[in-house]
């Protein structure tokens, strides 16, 4: 598999190569997006800005230990949507385009998990 947006070799020698570490690191992410990208809709739709750092705050840290920095990128970008008291439309895209990368993300983690076995 060709991994987009995590680095898989970054995760691994984070956690010493240890493949119980990797899963469980894995897992945790797939959670943690799970929770991220509905709290990213939610707020950013309502352009409740301070909810929508919250969210940022708590996802920042592990998308940039597993080498995710579009996901940093797009919510840098929708604070400046809210910033910018930017369209509906323009709203929705971020959040399609985030729920894209949230999604490929948790993809990548469950297979590098799958390959720890």
């Amino acid at each position: 598999m060709d991994y987009q947006f995590i680095d898989p070799d970054k995760i691994i020698d984070m956690l010493f190569k240890d493949p119980e570490y990797v899963i469980e690191f894995c897992e945790a992410g797939v959670t943690s997006f799970d929770e991220f990208i509905e709290n990213y809709r939610n707020h950013l739709l309502d352009r409740n800005m301070t909810d929508l750092r919250k969210a940022g705050h708590k996802i920042k840290p592990g998308a940039q230990m597993m080498g995710a920095d579009e996901v940093v990128d797009e919510y840098e970008y929708a604070k400046s949507l809210l910033n910018d008291n930017a369209e509906e439309d323009e709203l929705e895209k971020s959040v399609d385009k985030m729920s894209n990368i949230c999604t490929t993300i948790q993809k990548e983690l469950n297979h590098l998990a799958d390959t720890q076995v």
